[in-house]
């Protein structure tokens, strides 16, 4: 079967709600490295199991064993989810806000163009 390994990576980041710009600072890559990650087909699986590990997320289970018997339980601290936790007056929460936000607006507009 035929994976998009971007899409199943960024679905998973998402689904555990981890902050982009935190995990992008957490991998020491840029957000646009993270973002290109999320667009390609395939991936290194070093990349695929630095960002399970880095949002405690096991990959083996999306890619029909192709992991099977690499370590998820490395260096990297996993995110918790803090529900106390108040981001709403971080910048990068803000940040990743409006650029959501922008990204929506293109999409619409592009959608009206047509």
């Amino acid at each position: 079967m035929e994976h998009n390994a971007g899409e199943i990576v960024e679905l998973a980041v998402r689904r555990k709600n981890v902050n982009i710009s935190d995990l992008s600072r957490r991998l020491h890559v840029n957000r646009r490295t993270l973002y290109n990650w999320f667009s390609q087909k395939k991936l290194h699986t070093e990349v695929i199991v630095e960002i399970g590990k880095a949002i405690d997320y096991d990959f083996s289970r999306d890619f029909d064993g192709e992991l099977v018997g690499l370590n998820y339980m490395g260096d990297i601290p996993a995110f918790k989810n803090d529900i106390n936790a108040d981001h709403s007056n971080s910048v990068y929460y803000w940040m990743e806000k409006y650029i959501a936000l922008l990204e929506d607006y293109k999409k619409l507009v592009r959608k009206m163009a047509s």
